[in-house]
């Protein structure tokens, strides 16, 4: 886990210049959630070494909605990247 991860973000995402800033940004996107899903998991099994098993099923419930995100994203960035290879 990043200890003191503070969440400041600027939401001009709508406002890019180009596919490839946009690429970019969910490329930086999937990064980032892929990060969290690994911190989740973590904890996750820290919950259950400590005997928190119902917090513990939440997060692991959390944590298959984060990939779910992912794999939106994912297919984001393919759906760019079929657009570039059409041009």
């Amino acid at each position: 886990m990043h200890e003191g991860h503070i969440h400041e973000h600027e939401h001009s995402a709508g406002e890019t210049g180009s596919p490839a800033e946009a690429e970019a940004l969910l490329r930086y996107t999937l990064q980032h959630n892929r990060s969290h899903e690994n911190e989740l998991h973590e904890l996750a099994h820290t919950l259950e070494s400590l005997g928190l098993d119902a917090a513990a099923l939440e997060v692991h419930r959390s944590l298959d909605d984060a990939r779910c995100a992912t794999e939106h994203i994912e297919r984001a960035i393919a759906a760019l990247d079929g657009a570039a290879d059409k041009k």
